[in-house]
């Protein structure tokens, strides 16, 4: 199957996103599931919801399940350089003739104008392709909230909720209780619940659990990873210990994350791991635009922190590895964030943040955020053309930080890895058909 057809599919998907944006409501995929012989009830599904670390929780239960020889199938969103990353069998993302195929196929199954969202398209294709692929398992990232998100129909083997914070207030909520309820709206009636939510989000979800009878692990109650006397990260849950764990992924946040991916696997794998393959798979799991370090001279990272909660888990991160040096930053943000409290917290590492725009059609203009910051930014419009600045003022002993949105990381990623420039090609043609750019 040629490109072209793989271009025009994404195109068509791309120009239903804008025509439809974000439609929360589960009756419409729930009539196109059953209409296609409810591809997701093909395998057991680990269910992932949450405000921030969902995709790296998602992937190291994926890395687990795989280090243990299960065949996994692992949907997150969104991608950061091409589309294909958000559906992967076995560790190898969808083919560009199998996107084309099922999007055919399910829009011949669902008939002209079955009224869905690009996301629950989506969402149906992974479901036909991990059906296809009679994988083992499926790894399920919640795209947007929980209980109105087009993944919520699938009774899964475990739930996960990685934690609650405020993010996407126009949709879910503007408090900590109320988006805590969409999150929890992922509890299913009897089945297992891990949770590393705090606080009043906590007590939403506690609440949620006991209403369904649902038995709820809370991280550093019931199970946790965590250093012990020699410093060695240690995981210990009712079922036992493991020791030590070498995470693959950076930062404090990730030891989190690991420790209620670990969990997931407990409760919810036909077999669970053996503590073998829980530390191959944590060691070995590989989930770009975390911390990811693509230069050492300076150091650069590349982090997709996009709300605030994310943003102070990356301060945190840098603030441990920087030592003293000095950092840049590098700031590109959606205009629906909290972007004033972002760059403040992103001021308490970096020394001078440079603001750019994301080529992605709900960025924030940089002259527009420069115009409304709290302090002075410096405005390159372009993201490459910022990028390369920046790393030119920089001293080898430096540290650069690009960050404030996956969409600028993913706009990157070619830049440092020219072997991803084809795919991104493919991206932008499918960009500039559907009229987003």
């Amino acid at each position: 199957m040629g490109v072209d057809a793989y271009v025009a599919t994404l195109a068509w998907l791309y120009r239903l996103e804008a025509r439809r944006g974000v439609d929360l409501e589960l009756a419409r995929v729930q009539r196109a599931a059953a209409a296609l012989g409810h591809p997701e009830r093909a395998a057991p599904t680990f269910h992932v919801a949450g405000t921030n670390g969902k995709g790296s929780t998602a992937a190291m239960i994926a890395a687990m399940l795989a280090a243990d020889g299960v065949r996994v199938g692992l949907y997150t969103s969104p991608h950061l350089v091409s589309f294909r990353e958000r559906i992967v069998v076995a560790g190898e993302p969808i083919a560009e003739e199998a996107v084309v195929a099922g999007i055919a196929a399910i829009r011949a199954a669902l008939g002209p104008a079955p009224g869905l969202t690009c996301f629950e398209i989506t969402t149906l294709l992974a479901w036909e392709a991990f059906r296809a692929a009679a994988v083992d398992a499926v790894v399920l990232e919640v795209g947007l909230g929980g209980r109105l998100d087009a993944t919520n129909i699938v009774l899964p083997a475990v739930t996960v909720v990685t934690n609650v914070d405020l993010d996407h207030e126009a949709w879910l909520g503007a408090t900590l209780p109320a988006i805590a309820r969409e999150k929890a709206g992922v509890v299913k009636a009897g089945v297992p619940v891990v949770s590393g939510a705090a606080g009043a989000a906590a007590a939403v979800v506690a609440a949620r659990a006991r209403t369904l009878a649902s038995p709820l692990e809370v991280l550093d109650r019931d199970f946790t990873l965590a250093p012990g006397a020699d410093g060695e990260l240690a995981y210990r849950s009712p079922r036992g210990s493991i020791a030590p764990v070498a995470l693959a992924l950076a930062g404090d946040h990730q030891r989190r994350n690991a420790a209620l991916a670990i969990r997931a696997v407990e409760l919810g794998a036909r077999r669970p791991p053996s503590g073998a393959a829980i530390r191959c798979g944590l060691a070995g799991v590989k989930w770009p635009g975390r911390l990811q370090v693509v230069c050492r001279e300076p150091l650069v990272l590349l982090d997709g922190a996009h709300n605030v909660a994310g943003i102070e888990a990356l301060a945190a991160a840098v603030r441990a590895r920087a030592g003293g040096r000095r950092v840049r930053a590098l700031f590109g943000v959606m205009r629906d964030k909290g972007w004033q409290t972002m760059l403040r917290g992103l001021a308490d590492v970096a020394s001078e943040i440079v603001v750019t725009r994301p080529r992605q059609p709900r960025s924030l203009p940089p002259g527009e955020l420069a115009a409304a910051a709290p302090f002075s930014v410096r405005v390159v419009e372009d993201p490459v053309a910022a990028y390369r600045e920046l790393l030119a003022v920089s001293a080898a002993d430096d540290v650069v930080v690009v960050t404030g949105s996956l969409f600028l990381v993913g706009d990157l990623l070619p830049v440092v890895d020219p072997a991803l420039a084809a795919a991104a090609d493919r991206e932008r043609a499918a960009a500039v058909l559907a009229g987003r750019c």
